[in-house]
Parts: C-alpha cells; structure tokens; sequence
C-alpha cells in the first residue's frame, strides 16, 4: 500500500506512515484505551567501575546474562520488558487489561532481581560487585490500540502517561541496592508491605513522594 500524502511505498500493516507519520487508519479518533498501569525501572550501578577491570566480551556476557534473568523474573511476575539501555531495563506491569495485583507483583518482581543479582555477584572473576537501584509507580495510560499482540510489539505502541518519568525520578534517587516507590504505588500496597517514608523528589513541575520498600535479601 502507499501513504496517501507522501506516496511512500509501505510493506507491513501500520498506523502511521513511517515516512511522514500520516495516520493510515479510517477513524478520525485514534483507538486509545485508558488503563492503570505499573511501571518498573531498574539501573545496575557499578557498572562502570565493573568494565574497567574486565575485558568487553565479559563485561557483555555478563550484562546479557544478568538481564537474561530478569527479563525471566519480570515475565514470571506478569510483566512486560519495555525497553534495555545500557545498563538500565524498563517494564511495565498491568497488561493485559484487567491484570490484577500489577503493583504487588512489580514489587515481588523487584525483589527477586535484587536476590538474583546476589547470586550473580559471586561470580570468582567479578572483582566490583554491581549494585541495582529501582523506582516503580503506579499510573494511569493512554495506550493506542491496548489489546493488539502486546508480547510482541509493546515498544511500538502509542503510550502517553507520567508513569516512565515518575519512575525514572525514583530510580534515579534511590540508594544503592534499593527499592524507591511512589504514592500511587504505596498506597495500593502499604497493606501487604513495610515501606519507610523517605521523603519527596522535584523534577522541574513533577513533585513525587518517596518510599523505600524494606527489602528482604538472601544472605
């Protein structure tokens, strides 16, 4: 088929031009579907200081492998992996729509990966352990066309909502090896979890109040 206003070729099934960003579709209103949603980001900290005393194929094996796991914790948890940069992971937790419990089992799912990145630190050649530092909130989504193979091609959607940069804050602030969530989050789960109140964090007109989640490590 061709885009009608730029007349580029296009191969595959989309809703917008890849060339000029024309809306393909027929409706005048784009399918957006509200839905509330927990977003989880999670950065490696040392990471840094880890590549200076390893080799770069190591350094990437062991980047591959720790992300490997994750990505089975965070599946395992009923969440979705958004987006890898660097050293930082991004998902996302309350898909499908009608999910239940998206911001208990964000929680669980960052506890796990703290617990797997322990075992990961025993590794003999690793001589800079690598922290992790992870903010999570609950927020509400706008997402275009919600229910469309979402496993598949969830980085690809329309996504408008603060939840990625409320999280982002959090994570941003959060002390080595901790959990910072916000006040959508606690709130939701304050009955099932000990949190301590940390205080609150300004970025330019967003203001977030803070909770350290009390984590529970393997020793």
């Amino acid at each position: 088929m061709k885009c009608s206003h730029c007349g580029e070729e296009i191969g595959r099934l989309v809703y917008f031009c890849p060339w000029c960003g024309n809306f393909l579709g027929e409706q005048r209103l784009l399918p957006f579907e509200d839905v509330k949603l927990t977003f989880l980001r999670a950065d490696l900290s040392g990471f840094t200081k880890m590549s200076e005393t390893m080799i770069a194929e190591d350094v990437m094996a062991f980047l591959n492998e720790v992300f490997g796991f994750f990505a089975k914790i965070i599946e395992h948890n009923k969440g979705i992996i958004y987006q890898i940069i660097g050293d930082e992971m991004v998902s996302i937790f309350g898909l499908p729509k009608g999910s239940t419990f998206a911001s208990h089992m964000a929680i669980f799912a960052a506890e796990e990966m703290f617990n797997k990145l322990f075992d990961c630190n025993k590794k003999e050649y690793l001589k800079n352990p690598i922290g992790l530092k992870i903010g999570v909130e609950t927020e509400s989504a706008s997402i275009f066309n919600v229910e469309d193979n979402l496993q598949d091609n969830l980085q690809n959607r329309l996504i408008i909502t603060l939840g990625f940069k409320k999280s982002q804050i959090l994570q941003k602030n959060a002390e080595n090896n901790t959990i910072l969530v916000g006040e959508s989050l606690y709130q939701a789960t304050k009955a099932f979890f000990e949190y301590r109140e940390v205080g609150e964090f300004f970025e330019h007109d967003l203001s977030i109040k803070a909770y350290e989640y009390q984590l529970k490590l393997k020793t």
